[in-house]
């Protein structure tokens, strides 16, 4: 069997109704793992389900509210009634850094910063906290946390609620890896740069000439996609509490001194 292979494994990816968690969705399945499609909204994930079921994959979908410890019960309950214990868990369910109101943090408001931590931090403490103890009974388990370049690198007067909370995530990966790894748990996190959806021509032309990255192009899902089903498997069984930045180049270098030296 291929190291990358993830038949037999059973895979819960949050927020896999749209973009990075739709494909990462369909990576997994794609790789043998029976994957519980969650997002907040049922019909996105549904068709998510519908898009691994049209690829010859096993899943099922489930509406999730990531912040809600009683929501994460009922799934999981449900999940393992299925198909047994989850043995890899994506982390991905996320409010945007666009969300309104997330500025500079004299702009943030409290009920905004509580609520972006609410989804992108006490979500995947959750998460993790009831996927954990199947992890340890059984001694191996995956957790993947989609965090962020954002939580690397600021943009002045932008998304404080957001990079905090992404910035939050990287120490959650570390201390799980920490406290765990010895007893077969390995917890790493994804940060992915700009990712774009579709087919939008004049936009990735856009993103070509202003973003910074060094490879020409924008981010895909599949991009992100292939990284976790990377770490989920045998093939990334040597990494534990990482950060894996997955940006096309963006954060290696400072794109505005790297253009004036080639002036």
């Amino acid at each position: 069997m291929p190291r990358n292979s993830l038949r037999g494994q059973v895979a819960l990816v949050t927020g896999a109704g749209s973009g990075i968690g739709r494909g990462c969705a369909l990576g997994l399945a794609a790789a043998g793992a029976t994957v519980a499609v969650t997002d907040l909204d049922p019909d996105t994930a549904r068709r998510t389900h519908e898009l691994i079921a049209e690829q010859g994959g096993s899943s099922a979908p489930y509406a999730l509210d990531v912040a809600e410890d009683g929501a994460w019960e009922a799934v999981l309950q449900d999940v393992r009634a299925r198909f047994g214990s989850v043995t890899v868990l994506v982390n991905n369910a996320a409010l945007k850094a666009s969300v309104a109101g997330d500025g500079g943090l004299l702009d943030t408001s409290v009920p905004v910063w509580d609520r972006v931590f609410a989804v992108n931090l006490r979500g995947p403490m959750l998460g993790a906290r009831r996927v954990l103890p199947d992890m340890l009974e059984a001694g191996t388990g995956s957790i993947i946390m989609m965090t962020s370049t954002s939580a690397l690198r600021s943009v002045a007067g932008f998304a404080t609620a957001y990079s905090s909370a992404k910035a939050g995530m990287i120490g959650l990966t570390r201390m799980i890896a920490a406290t765990y790894g010895t007893q077969g748990v390995r917890c790493n996190a994804i940060a992915p740069g700009v990712i774009m959806v579709g087919d939008d021509t004049a936009s990735q032309e856009a993103f070509r000439e202003s973003s910074g990255g060094l490879t020409q192009r924008p981010g895909r899902p599949a991009d992100i996609a292939s990284t976790t089903v990377f770490l989920a498997s045998e093939a990334g069984e040597y990494i534990n509490g990482q950060v894996l930045v997955v940006d096309g180049g963006l954060t290696t270098h400072m794109p505005g001194l790297s253009k004036a030296a080639r002036a």
